[in-house]
């Protein structure tokens, strides 16, 4: 593993071709919040499969609570494909067929002359694209177990969102100061109508004005406007009509309403 690979220090943001042929980089599949980051030797070994398997029983609990999954392997897009679909993971596996990355970084198993596939190595990574933690799972027992994977994603979350303990920070004022949480020169801030913080990220770009559309809604579609903009942080708050039918949107267990 290459030296500057530890706790503290940025992971470079690869470019890689997924299990669909498509290139997309780690920034781009994290989309702004934690990933939890996965070198696999290949489908062919049965403890990756178990490992996989594990990280499949994970991905509804991470991926709804704004993280993200992702899986590199030296295979090629059509095997990683194929491995995806066996596994019924809904996570990207990239490939590094000519092991480029696999060199970079100095995580090659070099006693797998055969394969020559990556040690099987998970880190992760918070929203910055900072390393949190590092497994090496040469031996099984080293990967990380979903609690730790769990503790992992906790920590990155109390210390990057304020709402973590969200009674203290409504009391204080609704949002809290735009220097707490997550570090960036600009933060974007999700409030409800009251003006109570909800979520928080790093803006890039140029500030926009009030009135400006900044994204939209991941549950019901609406738009996030810019209600307020001070230094340092930009404050979001929903557009248009409220939802007010009984469908629950969010769509991971409950069906919409009148379906059944």
């Amino acid at each position: 593993m290459r030296d500057d690979l530890v706790p503290g220090n940025p992971f470079p943001d690869l470019r890689l071709p997924d299990h669909t042929a498509r290139e997309c980089s780690l920034s781009e599949l994290a989309d702004g919040q934690p990933l939890v980051l996965n070198f696999v030797r290949g489908w062919w070994c049965p403890k990756e499969q178990v490992r996989l398997r594990m990280l499949v029983s994970m991905q509804e609990a991470v991926q709804r609570e704004y993280g993200a999954i992702a899986v590199v392997t030296v295979d090629e897009p059509y095997v990683n494909g194929a491995l995806r679909a066996g596994l019924g993971a809904s996570f990207p596996f990239l490939s590094d067929e000519d092991r480029s990355v696999a060199r970079e970084l100095d995580l090659l198993e070099l006693t797998d002359t055969k394969h020559r596939p990556y040690l099987p190595f998970t880190y992760v990574l918070d929203s910055l694209l900072r390393i949190h933690g590092v497994w090496c799972g040469f031996w099984y027992w080293g990967n990380p177990t979903p609690e730790e994977l769990r503790q992992a994603l906790r920590e990155i979350t109390r210390r990057e969102q304020p709402t973590f303990e969200p009674q203290r920070v409504w009391e204080d004022g609704g949002a809290a100061a735009p220097e707490a949480g997550i570090e960036g020169e600009v933060v974007w801030i999700h409030e409800d109508a009251d003006g109570r913080e909800i979520q928080r990220g790093v803006h890039e770009g140029d500030v926009p004005q009030v009135g400006d559309q900044l994204g939209e809604s991941k549950v019901d579609g609406r738009p996030w406007l810019v209600h307020a903009v001070e230094d340092g942080a930009i404050h979001l708050r929903k557009g248009g009509e409220p939802d007010t039918s009984r469908d629950v949107r969010h769509g991971i267990t409950a069906p919409p309403h009148g379906s059944l």
